[in-house]
């Protein structure tokens, strides 16, 4: 009888294997597809309420140098903005990417809005995380933190959804105060602002590289 259940575990072991790969073939799309869903309703969304809520205002952030970044830094400059965070594993990554090739098919002799990443996850996201990033796109893209407070605040600002959503290693520490793993489900739209810090367009992250840069052409002004 032991041998008969010692000979049954390595099946069990192979039928939960195979569960768990299943598992994650399925959970990855279906997670990516969820993400862009929430970034087109949140662009739908923001489309919607743009004339009547105002989108965007000031801001107190860190750069990747823990040197204090406001809206100021860049008067006169059009911002490309994008919030997300370093851990994400899909539409943050992709989106950075799109940009920094976006700039490339941009038309020569024009002024290319500065392109900022605000991270939504201020408690891992450190000052060097950030700048570490961002460097991995572009070195044109300034990473920005800060404290929870600033970072809520600029996201209320840009109306910003998010949610955290907490996995079985969430309680573990990671080191240096920081505890374990959790995703941010985030809407997802690139914000062109002006020189003012204004809202000038809306665009969604989903759009390739061309598509990125023919948005942005008609905005951009003569060096």
């Amino acid at each position: 009888m032991a041998r008969n259940r010692s000979a049954a575990r390595p099946t069990r072991s192979r039928q939960s294997t195979s569960r768990r790969a299943a598992f994650r073939l399925w959970a990855v799309p279906t997670l990516v597809i969820a993400s862009l869903f929430a970034g087109a309703v949140g662009l739908q969304t923001l489309l919607a309420h743009r004339h009547q809520t105002p989108v965007g205002g000031p801001y107190a952030l860190i750069d990747s140098t823990s040197h204090p970044t406001t809206q100021t830094r860049f008067a006169g400059r059009q911002t490309l903005i994008y919030f997300g965070y370093t851990h994400c594993l899909d539409v943050c990554p992709l989106t950075l990417a799109t940009v920094a090739q976006a700039y490339t098919l941009l038309p020569p002799g024009m002024q290319r809005p500065v392109p900022l990443f605000i991270t939504l996850d201020p408690e891992r996201d450190r000052p060097e995380d950030v700048g570490l990033y961002t460097r991995r796109f572009s070195p044109e893209i300034i990473g920005l933190t800060g404290t929870v407070a600033q970072i809520d605040a600029v996201a209320r600002a840009f109306h910003v959804t998010s949610h955290v959503t907490m996995d079985a290693m969430a309680n573990h520490d990671m080191g240096d105060g920081r505890k374990g793993d959790y995703r941010i489900d985030h809407s997802s739209v690139l914000y062109l602002m002006d020189g003012q810090n204004h809202l000038q367009a809306i665009l969604p992250a989903d759009s390739s590289p061309a598509a990125v840069a023919r948005a942005l052409t008609p905005y951009l002004a003569k060096r």
